[in-house]
């Protein structure tokens, strides 16, 4: 058993677009799995920041999704423009 697990892993490394995305994907999983949101209403409406929770659910969770979504994009160009030309100069050896 433990035979074809590696053989497997094998397959994926040497596969040249499969791992990389598969990697890709789990650390997008893990990266966007954030334990400290379920803390961050009651923080932001405690004492210390003295907001209600209606201004936390009507104003400030729609400006950080919507700045997630802006900053997005030009993470996107910019990653885009820097690793994609290098990985193309890569596979042409």
């Amino acid at each position: 058993m433990a035979g074809k697990t590696t053989d497997c892993w094998r397959k994926m490394q040497s596969s040249e677009w499969i791992f990389p995305t598969l990697i890709l994907c789990i650390y997008g999983f893990f990266s966007l799995m954030r334990p400290s949101e379920a803390f961050l209403t009651p923080y932001l409406a405690g004492p210390d920041k003295n907001l209600t929770i209606d201004e936390v659910t009507q104003h400030v969770f729609p400006v950080w999704t919507y700045s997630y979504l802006a900053l997005l994009i030009p993470v996107f160009l910019i990653t885009d423009y820097n690793v994609f030309p290098r990985s193309i100069h890569r596979t042409n050896r």
